[in-house]
């Protein structure tokens, strides 16, 4: 997987994390995140970035005795891009598939799971029971670069139309370039909350996938596979402290079910 891109212009903004071991030298992990996603990965009012898989990241980085450069993308497609030639270090929010993983290194233990759903207009008729060939009649709009399962992904019978970003997908599903969306409803009611069109649509169930959140090493990292580990020890302690349970609190989860493997 290649991506031809240009991108001139990324904002760039530097966390320096409390550091563990004050007598070693100061590291810095370049990590790579989209637009905003929350209650994932956002920057708030006060413009300060939070989310459940940046605080987790956040204090594996403070435990592993690195810094963060964060620098934000406006769509996963140029994030992908940008991991796959070494330019990121690491994406702190990320499923593995078949296709990412030729290019990154990915954490065994999720740190949270996420829903992918079907999103339509408030007036549509579609049905959906949970069976993926229900969706052969309609156009969906989905975004470069994410997942939506194996099963989805791979299906050369549904009609994908492709877009950069949620808002974009958004829009279009509201001015009926194509039936139906896939998003996390979540993030999506929040998106559509903040645009005036959250009595535009509404959301049908079954969810189409659940993800396991995982985070991603480019494999051109010089260091991929040892940092891939410690990254990975270091998720397996942080799900059972308390700072774990607090993060999830802050941002909306409840700890028993994100054990459970529930999703949001």
């Amino acid at each position: 997987m290649r991506y031809w891109v240009s991108f001139s212009l990324k904002l760039v903004m530097i966390f320096s994390v409390h550091l563990a071991v004050a007598n070693d030298k100061v590291k810095t992990l370049r990590v790579g995140a989209p637009q905003d996603f929350p209650p994932f990965y956002y920057v708030d009012n006060n413009g300060v970035f939070k989310g459940v898989s940046y605080e987790v990241f956040s204090l594996i980085a403070n435990q592993l005795n690195y810094q963060i450069e964060l620098t934000r993308y406006p769509n996963m497609r140029l994030l992908l891009a940008e991991l796959e030639a070494g330019q990121q270090d690491v994406v702190m929010n990320l499923s593995a598939t078949d296709e990412r993983n030729k290019i990154a290194l990915f954490t065994k233990t999720p740190h949270i799971y996420e829903t992918q759903d079907l999103i339509v207009r408030a007036d549509s008729s579609v049905a959906y029971t949970g069976q993926l060939l229900q969706l052969a009649p309609y156009k969906l709009g989905v975004i470069y670069g994410w997942t939506y399962g194996d099963q989805f992904d791979t299906a050369k019978y549904l009609k994908k139309r492709f877009v950069n970003d949620s808002q974009e997908q958004l829009r279009g599903l509201f001015a009926g370039r194509y039936d139906i969306a896939l998003n996390n409803q979540h993030f999506f009611r929040k998106l559509s909350d903040k645009l005036g069109l959250n009595s535009a649509f509404k959301v049908l169930t079954p969810s189409i996938y659940k993800l396991p959140v995982s985070i991603a090493v480019s494999k051109k990292h010089p260091q991929a596979e040892a940092l891939i580990k410690q990254i990975e020890q270091q998720v397996q302690v942080l799900i059972k402290t308390d700072a774990y349970k607090q993060i999830l609190q802050r941002n909306g989860f409840k700890y028993e079910s994100v054990i459970l493997g529930d999703a949001l």
